[in-house]
């Protein structure tokens, strides 16, 4: 057992411990209060004047996927606008050094995403930043099918002179056309009015899409502006499909809309203002607006977009445009987990869940406090 003592416990699901202990064996948060005595046996770490908090997780990045500073890149399998059949969890390098910086942030899990060429790109998934195993730290797989709201591409049309729509026009009519058929294939399948495709590819996808039409899994969509946010939502009132806001830098322009239909916003990543010039909406206040609004909001880096290791620094800008302090380490913990579906293992400190824990030496929310420990499932591993 591993007693931590002394501590300012910031539980995020109840509120705040001060001077509080925490214990932790195989793996799991075992109690929690503001003392516990240890066993003889017992590590104990002396917390005194240190924050302790659940382990920070980002729901949107291509850690592993796309390594930071080299050419190489398995982000975008830019063949076809429709690669649903594949999945992040098969381009992740779990060499990437990007794993440490996390751990260096504090951060603990993530959703790595493929990239945004494709208009339906493939499978996410959800895992921890380390582990004993590559099996034992995924947390879902997959946890959500992403999509990309992008006319022509993401910095040009996907190469070898695949078809791509230039317009929301095209990319809304591919993504009908696709739930269309996936659709009507499923129907006529439980009926046993037809036979699974012998093509396996087309059988993936369309596997892939059935999982979105029966609520297994969520879409995640890279939009920007309500333009692209309003066909979601026709979509949605047509095939029924729960979905997420990536990015969102001009989501707060429609969040009464966004929080009547329970749609969450990813924000971010946020470097300043305005830093993308088509996005002349784009405000510093947004998150706040949007949670005041009533949308459940996480901040995201889109790794290496910005590092992985500076995901508090999102929140912590926030914080300085009115955001309140409680509600911003909520998004950089339960809310994301609640995203990726994982929030009864993780997200918060409570007895019971994952022991994925980081000390800071102050404010998490501050620039000069330092990460002076991380657990990962009881483990510390920086």
């Amino acid at each position: 057992m591993i007693v931590i003592k002394n501590a300012r416990i910031c539980t995020i699901s109840h509120g705040v411990i001060e001077n509080g202990s925490c214990a932790i064996e195989n793996g799991r948060i075992v109690a929690l209060g503001p003392d516990i005595t240890p066993t003889a046996d017992s590590e104990v770490v002396d917390a005194s004047g240190k924050w302790l908090v659940p382990g920070l997780i980002d729901c949107h990045c291509h850690v592993g996927i796309w390594p930071e500073g080299e050419d190489s890149s398995d982000e975008n399998e830019n063949t076809d606008a429709v690669t649903a059949n594949l999945s992040a969890l098969d381009g992740i390098n779990f060499s990437d050094r990007a794993f440490d910086d996390a751990l260096e942030g504090g951060v603990t899990s993530i959703m790595v995403h493929p990239g945004s060429t494709n208009i339906i790109a493939g499978t996410s998934v959800a895992l921890k930043t380390a582990g004993k195993s590559i099996g034992g730290r995924i947390l879902r797989n997959p946890a959500a099918l992403k999509v990309a709201w992008t006319p022509s591409g993401r910095g040009g049309l996907p190469s070898f002179g695949a078809p791509y729509p230039s317009t929301r026009m095209g990319i809304v009519s591919i993504f009908r056309e696709q739930f269309k058929e996936a659709r009507e294939y499923l129907s006529t399948l439980e009926l046993g009015k037809s036979r699974p495709l012998a093509d396996p590819r087309k059988r993936r996808i369309l596997e892939m899409l059935g999982m979105v039409l029966r609520h297994e899994m969520p879409v995640r969509v890279h939009c920007m502006m309500p333009a692209d946010i309003y066909g979601l939502f026709r979509l949605q009132d047509e095939f029924g499909f729960e979905f997420t806001v990536e990015h969102g830098d001009e989501a707060h322009l429609v969040a009464g809309q966004l929080a009547s239909r329970r749609v969450p916003v990813n924000y971010g990543p946020l470097l300043g203002d305005r830093w993308f010039p088509m996005f002349s909406a784009a405000r510093p206040d947004a998150a706040k607006i949007l949670n005041d609004a009533g949308v459940l909001v996480s901040f995201i880096t889109d790794h290496p977009v910005v590092s992985v290791r500076d995901l508090r620094m999102q929140a912590s800008i926030c914080v300085k445009h009115g955001l309140s302090h409680e509600s911003a380490l909520k998004m950089l913990t339960l809310n994301p987990a609640s995203v990726m579906g994982v929030d009864s293992r993780i997200g918060s400190i409570d007895v019971g869940k994952d022991a994925d824990l980081v000390l800071f030496s102050g404010d998490p929310l501050s620039v000069r406090s330092r990460v002076d420990a991380v657990f990962v499932d009881g483990i510390r591993v920086r």
